[in-house]
């Protein structure tokens, strides 16, 4: 954990704000009850921003079974977040995640109030954000769902990687394709984006989830030419209490099946004590 102060200013919407950690600015869009059963974090893949997980939102906000509040947000350099200057690490990126968590989410809890479970939810690159932070901060990162969770390490260059996504894109809903097209080329800038998309074809997954002590949940689109079952099942028999879990849809499962993530995430939240003991 850095041990760099945080800081954090409102937006026009006080529930959002902007979460910095040294020269690293996040994005937080923050909804859901006071007084949470379950929280969510969620963390979009390269690219892309908390606009991506609005499905989910949604059907967290309808859901009378739980509680939750969710934070989606926006990754430095991504997004609503402010551009950073510089190629920023999956591990920073993990690191400013995990802050988060704890200056945004236990520190703000009542003195008597028990802590909910947390539940990180990373898509694609968002995904090893997710299993890196698991890994390196396990107290703020209890608890995590992989959805289509990068780079395969049988793709790793980006002639084969962008293949793949060439050919997810045939099958992807319009409104996953728009939201990426204006988050591609407006919010993040193509530079931004090419030089993450080289951290992301670095850096192994694989390596990382059997240093996680918590529950790890990877969960594809059965028709994800990007995750491909292979490689979400070897990441699931990699991490310690590692679980695989298939969906309706592609690469963008959030769109094409998002009651069955949340209930991935509900189910996440529940064993996070079940796996501490």
């Amino acid at each position: 954990m850095p041990t760099r102060t945080s800081s954090w200013i409102p937006t026009q919407d006080e529930a959002d704000g902007r979460f910095t950690v040294g020269d690293l600015t996040a994005v937080a869009h923050v909804s859901g009850p006071p007084d949470p059963e379950v929280v969510v974090v969620l963390v979009h893949g390269v690219g892309s921003s908390a606009r991506a997980f609005s499905p989910v939102v949604d059907e967290l906000a309808r859901r009378d079974d739980v509680r939750a509040a969710v934070h989606a947000l926006d990754l430095p350099g991504f997004g609503a977040a402010p551009r950073t200057g510089r190629d920023v690490p999956l591990e920073e990126h993990a690191a400013v995640v995990a802050a988060y968590v704890r200056d945004r989410v236990l520190a703000v809890l009542p003195d008597d109030a028990p802590a909910p479970p947390v539940v990180l939810v990373g898509h694609s690159m968002g995904g090893q954000i997710v299993g890196q932070a698991m890994a390196d901060h396990p107290r703020e990162a209890p608890a995590g769902v992989l959805v289509g969770p990068t780079a395969d390490r049988r793709a790793r260059t980006a002639p084969r990687h962008g293949l793949r996504l060439l050919r997810d894109g045939f099958g992807e809903r319009p409104r996953a394709l728009g939201t990426l097209a204006v988050d591609y080329v407006l919010r993040c800038t193509l530079p931004y984006y090419a030089r993450q998309v080289r951290r992301m074809l670095g850096h192994r997954l694989e390596e990382v989830l059997p240093r996680v002590p918590g529950r790890v949940v990877v969960l594809r689109g059965r028709d994800d030419p990007i995750a491909p079952h292979a490689w979400a099942r070897e990441l699931a028999e990699t991490a310690p209490h590692g679980e695989l879990r298939e969906v309706t849809g592609r690469h963008h499962a959030m769109d094409s099946d998002p009651g069955a993530l949340v209930d991935a995430v509900l189910a996440a939240a529940r064993d996070v004590g079940q796996v501490a003991r």
